[in-house]
């Protein structure tokens, strides 16, 4: 398959996920076919999709003409073989379970075109093991989206151990067509690269949390205001050699020894999960959520996002 060739694209699973990446497709001028298991499911993907264009449009993002357009090229489908016709390049977005995108995978190779780019928006799951089902491993890769997929700029191109380099090539070239900014994963890894250093701070803060060095309320506070405000322009390794690798050498060699290496989610964490307090979902986790406040607070998440990465690419061009 050439980059060229690609003219439509199936996203298996329509969630949060699904819904976003087929919008995105959909906006850089693909024909779209979403497909999940039920009408429901499906139906409450387009309403989101209606929902994020009129945050894009309302952001002057996109122009009401050009949504119109998009969601014209958006179809569903709860049958797999219609979704797969005609389709040059699939992207599964299932629920985290090996077994079923094993099982999936090695569905999507028998049905579609033996030429067709499939693809898996698994966060950490191996590629390798994934692609072990099918006849063409070569064509299987990983290509891991952020949530919100249609806002967040950073994917994720993971190599299995049999992935072809075009293929790698082609799922890169694709993302910058989608507006997207895609990073290389040259070798697999638990956790890929943005989920190692996610799990990596969170480790830390849950760290310090327990240990009474700061409270949950300021820890974020250190993120959003210190690192956080920092890190969308210079990264941890520009940080580095901008500040001086000699005082980053010199901190580094007492720091390290005090920081956790804890290798299992503390009990703090685990008697929040066990209890049912899952966050903004149920109302109640680190934080609490008043029911009527859920949506307040992720209008002003996304709205932070596109107004960030609107900032980032006037700066780009500045």
């Amino acid at each position: 398959m050439k980059f060229d060739e690609i003219k439509k694209a199936a996203i298996i699973g329509a969630g949060t996920m699904g819904s976003g990446m087929g919008l995105c497709f959909a906006q850089a001028g693909y024909d779209v076919i979403l497909y999940d298991i039920s009408n429901e499911d499906l139906e409450r993907a387009l309403r989101r999709i209606d929902n994020s264009q009129e945050v894009l449009i309302r952001e002057g993002i996109i122009e009401p003409s050009q949504a119109e357009h998009a969601k014209d090229r958006i179809s569903v489908t709860t049958d797999l073989d219609k979704a797969l016709e005609d389709t040059q390049f699939v992207l599964e977005a299932v629920p985290e379970i090996l077994d079923l995108k094993k099982q999936l995978f090695k569905d999507l190779e028998t049905l579609s075109g033996s030429e067709t780019i499939l693809a898996s928006n698994t966060s950490g799951l191996s590629i390798t093991e994934i692609a072990s089902v099918c006849d063409k491993p070569e064509r299987i890769a990983g290509f891991h989206w952020v949530n919100p997929p249609e806002l967040i700029p950073l994917v994720e191109v993971i190599r299995g151990e049999k992935t072809s380099d075009e293929t790698i090539d082609l799922i890169y070239d694709l993302s910058l067509t989608l507006g997207k900014m895609p990073v290389r994963i040259n070798k697999e890894a638990p956790g890929i690269g943005l989920n190692r250093l996610q799990f990596a701070v969170l480790r830390e803060a849950f760290h310090m949390i327990a240990e009474g060095i700061v409270s949950a309320e300021d820890l974020d506070r250190i993120m959003k205001y210190g690192l956080g405000f920092r890190y969308p322009w210079i990264g941890p390794i520009e940080t580095a050699d901008l500040g001086g690798l000699d005082v980053f050498y010199n901190i580094s060699s007492y720091l390290f020894n005090e920081l956790s290496d804890a290798k299992k989610p503390p009990e703090s964490f685990k008697n929040l999960v066990e209890q049912g307090h899952l966050g903004i979902k149920t109302g109640r986790g680190f934080y609490e959520y008043a029911p009527e406040a859920r949506d307040e607070i992720l209008r002003k998440r996304d709205l932070y996002f596109i107004r960030q990465w609107k900032l980032i690419n006037e700066v780009k061009k500045a």
